[in-house]
């Protein structure tokens, strides 16, 4: 009886309860059959990434979002009550009426708004260009809008139009603008996507005259009333029909024919990709593509939001985003008074220092002919490699494998102090200095006589770090390598590649890695399981050893998924992951191998994801 208790307990608990995404609706779209990441809408088909146009986002790599709104003047509390998740979805999540949402507007009166402050902080963050929400899923406009009246300048006392201002900031700063406009969901709409107000007697949806009456006049607005516009991000297309796509790619081509446009106008339509949000990838995309992320959790502002993302993780994440050949967005949510949080400030004009004496290591540069390692990323630019080393090792000794260059340089980027450097084959094994500046992440530059040329990417294990194996880079038969998306307490996405739906014991998951340094090692895995997976018995195999273990229940309830909760609320479980060392291995051998992974029985092998393994050196 305990233990079914508390099986309850973590049905209970263990779930996502920030908010539904499948609400029911009754527009064409039939919009509330669709997950968020289903909403985002297909990437970009055909990015010409020679395209003339383009290259000024793609030499410059980092641009800031900002997401505010009437939402942000609540901060993520509705009558007294606080709802954890994505700030900018308050409306939503706690069912907050149509007309008292635009009754709200009264107490909305950001006098601390001073656009300048905007601008400069993306100037001294090393940012080249701004996109700010003008309209978001609620309706309401941040700006002065001829086609609603459900806008900043007539429903607040504020009465000015911050986006005229921030223009004119942007010009005065050289900082590129760009606008964010929901063109699909609008819950204040009866006529668009996901409305939430009530039923109307009489009243049939009709999308087409939401988009000609309201999406077609505000965005054409936009493009017209606030200079020149860099790029236009629109959002969450779910299946608004390719022409309503196109009619807004020829809108924006007519009168700003420069103006970029992301995925999201859907339909494959765009001339860049947006992955999902808070999306970090260890592979690279096809074409032009960016990751969006946060400075803490959540988009907009929400008063309970602290979890603040170092200036090095910040750092660390624009690096790893470029060294896959990506860019990096990274977002603000200012306070309903129009201020921008001091920590958000801090966080970035420190990591924008580190820029400013790191530039040639990041602007300009290309991906890493690498995957990651354990120790930081390259970036390329030319006949230079840039190593950016997020930890330090113990004895300050780097190797780099596969590499065919002859290595003519290696210095340190920020003081030019020599690295010094053997080459034995193919692996470069570099010795940092002993006396190195305080940065927040440590360049090593690298002149080699030509372009790069690495003869493999297996993953290496060096005997300094531990080599993480995740299931992006496994070769599998009988099973299946499965993303899986999920969002945590503050609204935060999250994202992870498993292998999964294993079909019985012949199914196996394998990793070619080099080993440059044979010896010991600790073997962990990194897995998620549901109560039926408890139990479940496996192998993992090298070449000269096996080890066997059993998966336990992590408390991942995938057989959830969709039904509700004890308040009616649909459940969309999150993953949770534990790891567990299984014990000691001998790689002996030097150079390429592999390791597998197997199911030693049938039984249970399919509630069980994968996510990594990882090699330890032994100590």
């Amino acid at each position: 009886m305990e233990k079914i208790n508390m099986i309850k307990r973590i049905n209970q608990y263990a779930m996502l309860t920030v908010f539904s995404l499948l609400i029911s609706t009754s527009n064409y779209a039939a919009t509330s059959h669709k997950n968020m990441d289903e909403q985002w809408g297909q990437l970009v088909q055909d990015t010409n990434i020679k395209d003339p146009r383009l290259q000024w986002m793609i030499e410059d790599k980092y641009s800031m979002f900002i997401h505010w709104g009437l939402y942000s003047q609540m901060a993520g509390k509705w009558q007294n009550k606080t709802y954890y998740g994505i700030g900018e979805w308050l409306m939503h999540m706690a069912n907050i009426p149509t007309n008292d949402y635009k009754a709200y507007a009264k107490n909305f009166n950001p006098e601390k708004f001073n656009a300048d402050t905007f601008a400069k902080l993306a100037k001294d963050s090393g940012i080249s260009l701004i996109v700010i929400t003008a309209k978001h899923h609620e309706g309401f406009a941040m700006f002065d809008s001829a086609a609603s009246d459900f806008t900043i300048t007539k429903a607040t006392p504020f009465k000015r139009d911050p986006l005229k201002e921030l223009a004119e900031a942007c010009k005065k700063y050289g900082i590129r603008l760009g606008f964010y406009y929901s063109q699909n969901f609008d819950w204040t709409e009866p006529d668009a996507a996901m409305y939430k107000g009530p039923k109307i007697k009489g009243h049939k949806k009709d999308f087409q005259r939401y988009f000609d009456n309201k999406v077609i006049p505000q965005v054409t607005e936009l493009l017209t009333n606030y200079g020149d516009i860099s790029q236009f991000w629109f959002d969450t297309p779910g299946n608004m029909p390719k022409k309503h796509s196109q009619d807004l790619v020829d809108l924006v081509k007519k009168h700003q024919p420069n103006c970029l446009l992301n995925s999201r106008i859907g339909n494959g339509l765009g001339d860049f990709s947006t992955m999902g949000d808070m999306h970090i990838p260890l592979k690279g995309h096809d074409g032009v593509w960016e990751s969006i992320d946060t400075t803490n959790d959540s988009w907009s502002y929400a008063w309970y939001d602290e979890h603040w993302k170092s200036p090095k993780q910040l750092m660390e994440n624009l690096v790893r985003v470029i060294a896959r050949g990506g860019l990096f967005k990274l977002n603000i949510g200012p306070k309903g008074d129009g201020s921008i949080p001091a920590q958000a400030i801090e966080n970035m004009t420190t990591a924008g220092q580190w820029l400013a004496n790191n530039k040639q290591a990041v602007y300009g540069t290309t991906a890493s002919p690498y995957y990651g390692f354990s120790w930081g990323d390259i970036t390329v630019n030319n006949n230079k490699l840039y190593l950016h080393v997020f930890d330090l090792p113990k004895q300050r000794k780097l190797q780099l494998p596969h590499l065919e260059n002859t290595v003519l340089k290696a210095r340190m980027l920020s003081d030019g102090q020599p690295v010094a450097f053997t080459k034995n084959k193919q692996t470069l094994a570099l010795t940092l200095p002993e006396q190195l500046d305080n940065d927040l992440i440590h360049v090593i530059e690298i002149t080699l006589d030509g372009t790069p040329k690495v003869s493999s990417k297996a993953l290496a294990i060096d005997g300094i770090f531990p080599t993480s194996l995740p299931a992006d880079f496994a070769t599998v038969s009988k099973a299946k390598v499965e993303e899986v998306r999920w969002m945590e307490k503050f609204g935060e996405h999250k994202h992870s590649q498993n292998i999964s739906q294993w079909q019985d014991k012949n199914a196996h998951a394998q990793w070619q890695v080099n080993v440059l340094e044979p010896g010991k090692y600790t073997l962990k895995i990194e897995y998620a399981s549901d109560l039926a997976g408890d139990g479940a018995q496996w192998q993992v195999h090298t070449a000269n050893d096996s080890l066997s273990f059993v998966t336990m229940d992590t408390g991942y309830r995938r057989n959830l998924l969709g039904t509700r909760d004890d308040r009616g609320r649909k459940i969309k479980p999150r993953m949770r992951y534990e790891t567990v060392e299984l014990g000691l291995i001998n790689l002996t051998k030097l150079g390429a191998q592999n390791i597998t992974l197997t199911p030693r029985v049938t039984e249970n092998k399919q509630a069980v994801w994968v996510r990594r393994l990882i090699i330890e050196p032994y100590e």
